[in-house]
């Protein structure tokens, strides 16, 4: 899975995944490869008034 935006859910998504499977008896290894990356957030998209 990959993380698109910067806001990490690929990496929340693979943690819920993975405990769903281990909990089915699968053996789940996770690497995240960019967690030492700080996290980005966007500012909140405005109401202008124009419907896109």
């Amino acid at each position: 899975m990959g993380c698109a935006g910067g806001r990490h859910r690929a990496s929340g998504l693979t943690e819920l995944l993975a405990r769903e499977l281990r909990a089915r008896g699968r053996q789940v290894d996770i690497e995240h490869l960019h967690v030492h990356l700080p996290r980005v957030l966007k500012a909140a998209a405005t109401n202008t008034g124009v419907n896109a």
